[in-house]
């Protein structure tokens, strides 16, 4: 399992071996080994997955403190592509917008760190994302900004939305908590 940093700082492509015979394939999406090398949170506290007809987009989400957390996602079905902006304060690249294509094949994932809003637009029929997280959902520091705010074109005219995707504040108008330091980016 190799790690490559990304454009912001502390958010990491994990790219696993996919190893494919007649069965089909098998992809290792953690190693606590490997993520401890590479300073990399492995204190999950939940698990799920969503599943996103052609078309949707999800996003641009966060916990807010002291409900933040970093996350790990994978696409397990279809393909997406993934979007992450970094939203802390003092960042040397604060606003900026990473994207990464995933699908099962490519055995990629993608390590995001506390302070970067997270979303992807589902590019096939169906697709299936599996996340890891550090905190437990929480309603009340559940929180996002506004998918066409963040200065990104979307490979998609008209999307499908939740009611809570469409009321999140613009980028530019949201006040964000998270502070950047490089002694804590993961």
């Amino acid at each position: 399992m190799d790690g490559k940093l990304t454009e912001i700082p502390g958010c990491f492509v994990v790219q696993s071996r996919a190893m494919r015979d007649t069965r089909g394939a098998f992809v290792k999406t953690f190693h606590a080994p490997r993520f401890d090398e590479l300073g990399l949170r492995t204190d999950w506290r939940e698990e799920y997955f969503t599943s996103s007809v052609g078309g949707v987009i999800r996003g641009m989400h966060f916990q807010t403190p002291p409900a933040d957390h970093a996350k790990l996602v994978f696409c397990v079905a279809g393909e997406v592509l993934d979007v992450i902006v970094d939203l802390r304060r003092g960042s040397p690249v604060f606003g900026r917008v990473c994207s990464f294509t995933l699908t099962p094949e490519s055995g990629r994932g993608i390590y995001i760190p506390v302070g970067c809003a997270h979303g992807f637009v589902s590019l096939s029929e169906l697709s299936v994302m599996y996340y890891k997280v550090t905190s437990v959902h929480s309603p009340e520091h559940d929180a996002g900004v506004a998918w066409d705010s963040i200065g990104f074109d979307w490979p998609v005219q008209d999307p499908i939305l939740s009611d809570r995707d469409r009321r999140h504040p613009r980028f530019a108008d949201y006040d964000s908590p998270f502070v950047f330091s490089s002694d804590t980016i993961a």
